[in-house]
């Protein structure tokens, strides 16, 4: 399938935005040439992903981001599909292979997982900010980290990601999303 750069990721972005450790193998064996060509790619694709406006993550997250997301899809992935770094950097478009199972995982848990940015918190402030004061900081953040672990966005993300049909993941993510309102004590009048 041909997607862009921002296309392809910026979809999981999307999903982030509307709702308020990459396990890509062992560097051990790596030379040195293949630590920078890595580098080379997460650079690129951090400056690509950091060029859209709707990107909500800082320049560090970002960079982080970038390299899960290049450790998970692997080097080769990208050679095979004939992408160099400035290709990402020029937001062309190119071909790669539909990724495994376990690699759409595994791109979701860089988003995830904590290591690059906490996803609750990021729920919880955009909640807050939305809110106008109807949300309490303790509020906003048992929802937002309910929804950031929740097996219902993981799904989502993945749709999202794949561009696989989401219809039976957002209905799973509405369902968990009404328990937290309820879990979380949320009156339904502070939500609009």
């Amino acid at each position: 399938m041909k997607n862009s750069t921002t296309a392809r990721f910026g979809a999981a972005v999307a999903a982030i935005a509307l709702m308020g450790a990459a396990c890509g193998g062992d560097d051990s064996g790596s030379s040195g040439a293949d630590n920078a060509e890595k580098k080379a790619y997460s650079e690129a694709l951090a400056v690509a992903l950091g060029s859209d406006a709707d990107f909500p993550f800082d320049e560090k997250e970002t960079l982080c981001i970038s390299e899960g997301i290049v450790d998970v899809m692997g080097l080769q992935m990208f050679v095979d599909a004939g992408v160099s770094a400035e290709d990402i950097t020029a937001d062309a478009e190119f071909d790669f292979p539909d990724l495994t199972d376990e690699q759409n995982t595994d791109l979701v848990n860089v988003f995830l997982d904590g290591e690059c940015v906490d996803m609750g918190q990021m729920m919880a402030d955009t909640m807050m900010e939305q809110s106008d004061g109807a949300l309490t900081e303790e509020q906003a953040s048992c929802i937002g980290d309910g929804i950031a672990s929740s097996e219902g966005f993981g799904q989502v993300l993945t749709a999202e990601i794949t561009g696989a049909d989401s219809t039976e993941a957002d209905a799973a993510m509405e369902d968990e999303i009404l328990g937290l309102i309820m879990e979380c004590d949320i009156p339904l009048d502070s939500l609009g």
